[in-house]
């Protein structure tokens, strides 16, 4: 096969595929710059036994996911080459090349993987981080269904050149879902599934059931919200600052030991003190409960109605 499949764009990338990758959206002339990206399938470089991660001198990445596939960023030029193991599932493999691959892509493109959700709201886009398992894809789900753009799941890629005005590049409006909050939206039906550390989770197209627009050009980044695990029984906010707000960004840095060992520690601290310096960054405690999902859906909708908050605002 020849780069069949494609134009799609994918933060800002014109995707040409060996492979179908159906949860990206069709490319846009409306999109400000052009960068191609090339994945096809191929066989990878033949250095020794790769357990997971490697650099090579030319500066490559090797990543290798056991019993799924072998992926080659080629640092010389935009292209990704897959080497698949086995009858590996396209859907799994897609999973890894739109979270860990795609986390790379995003340090050499110079921009800042944030792990999260993000959706539209009021023109700008609102980040829900966190650790797995802590809520961000059920209430970016649950804002979705109520008519906001989902811009992106797993990775929001952010960037942070011009001073003051950091930008999230939209990835597709395509989420995960673990097997309660299937239940409680109801998806069943309409979802598809792979294989995943915490379980099996769901992959679902949002534009199956909402007519929100996809959205394919940067748009501003007006809050971050750090997710805690849910308990206690109140909705609320709290207003991280200075050092507080960085550590909580450093923590949710998408594979910031891969960032790291390709030796780009002063990128990662730029990108993180321009993006805390910047917006405002919260923590969010909600109850465990998903019934009562919508308070802190309202909350959201409440904050972000009129104007994007400003960094350092009360909350």
């Amino acid at each position: 096969m020849s780069l069949q499949f494609g134009p799609y764009v994918l933060c800002g990338w014109k995707v040409f595929s060996d492979m179908e990758l159906p949860e990206l959206s069709a490319w846009s002339a409306t999109v400000p710059k052009e960068q191609t990206l090339r994945i096809q399938f191929g066989a990878l470089p033949d250095t020794g036994e790769i357990s997971h991660f490697a650099v090579t001198e030319e500066e490559d990445v090797l990543l290798r996911v056991p019993g799924v596939a072998g992926f080659h960023l080629h640092a010389a030029e935009h292209r990704v080459t897959i080497q698949m193991e086995g009858s590996s599932d396209p859907l799994l493999v897609r999973n890894f090349l739109y979270g860990s691959v795609l986390a790379v892509l995003c340090y050499k493109r110079g921009l800042f993987p944030l792990h999260g959700a993000s959706v539209l709201l009021n023109g700008s886009a609102v980040i829900l981080s966190g650790p797995s398992g802590s809520g961000k894809s059920t209430l970016a789900t649950a804002l979705a269904r109520r008519g906001h753009p989902l811009l992106c799941d797993d990775v929001c890629a952010i960037d942070t050149k011009v001073p003051g005005r950091p930008l999230l590049w939209p990835a597709f409006p395509r989420v995960k879902l673990l097997a309660d909050a299937i239940s409680n939206f109801e998806l069943g039906a309409a979802m598809t599934y792979s294989r995943a550390a915490s379980g099996t989770k769901g992959h679902f197209g949002m534009t199956a059931f909402s007519s929100t627009a996809v959205v394919s050009c940067p748009v501003p980044v007006a809050a971050v919200y750090a997710l805690e695990s849910p308990s206690g029984d109140k909705v609320e906010r709290s207003l991280q600052k200075g050092k507080d707000a960085f550590l909580l960004l450093d923590s949710q840095a998408h594979r910031g030991w891969m960032g790291r060992n390709l030796g780009l520690h002063g990128q990662l601290f730029r990108h993180i003190t321009a993006l805390a310096s910047s917006v405002p960054v919260y923590l969010l405690r909600r109850p465990r409960v998903l019934e009562r999902l919508d308070e802190t859906a309202n909350l959201l909708e409440t904050a972000h109605h009129d104007q994007p908050v400003i960094a350092g605002s009360k909350s």
